[in-house]
């Protein structure tokens, strides 16, 4: 239930971390039946581990072990505190059938582990992104989620994060007495503060590990 009211508010999380796996991000080429090449990012959670043999197009369509995915055409990678994220926004999302593609070549590939790697972001959120290593603070409360952290990043030094966290971290701790009572109320909460972060140059990201 704290995880599923998590991913609810912030809309980012696009796996619920059971319990530890295999995680990848894979670079591609993909050839159409009809000749047309397009590139992208897949990121793929499994209890499988990549082997020389799923290198090829067909072999690799039996590890992704499903037909439709998920392919972001950009990234844009952010180190924070040893941690590395990856950020795309809407644009460079597209869902493909994998059987309309008759050759797959992969360009490189990582193994990230068993924690959350990709983050889509609205076009406010994602023009915060800059080149430089950003400042962030993190948030933690084992009642609202015992394997996620909020997470927030400036990149302007006079952002004052230690504020916003200490008013984040009161709120969640109140309403987290009573999870189930105060859900929606925490949730409301958190998108607003969202928003407003957003306007003042901070962006806030939820961040999950596997349990």
């Amino acid at each position: 239930m704290k995880q599923i009211a998590l991913s609810i508010f912030l809309l980012i999380s696009l796996v619920s971390f059971a319990d530890a796996g295999n995680a990848y991000r894979f670079n591609l080429t993909l050839v159409s039946n009809s000749g047309d090449t397009i590139y992208g990012y897949l990121y793929h959670y499994t209890y499988n581990n990549i082997e020389q043999t799923y290198l090829s197009d067909t072999k690799f369509k039996e590890f992704i072990e499903k037909d439709t995915v998920t392919l972001y055409s950009s990234i844009s990678t952010v180190l924070i505190d040893g941690l590395s994220l990856d950020f795309t926004k809407t644009e460079f999302k597209k869902t493909i059938n994998l059987t309309n593609y008759s050759r797959i070549r992969i360009n490189d590939y990582l193994d990230f582990g068993a924690t959350e790697r990709i983050f889509e972001l609205s076009n406010e959120e994602y023009n915060l992104l800059k080149i430089k290593q950003p400042n962030s603070v993190s948030i933690y409360n084992e009642r609202y989620a015992e394997n996620c952290s909020l997470i927030l990043l400036s990149w302007n030094s006079d952002s004052n994060l230690e504020k916003y966290k200490t008013e984040i971290s009161k709120k969640i701790g109140d309403l987290s007495i009573d999870l189930i009572k105060n859900q929606d109320e925490l949730n409301n909460f958190l998108k607003k503060k969202r928003e407003e972060l957003t306007n003042d140059s901070i962006l806030l990201i939820s961040h999950c590990d596997a349990l």
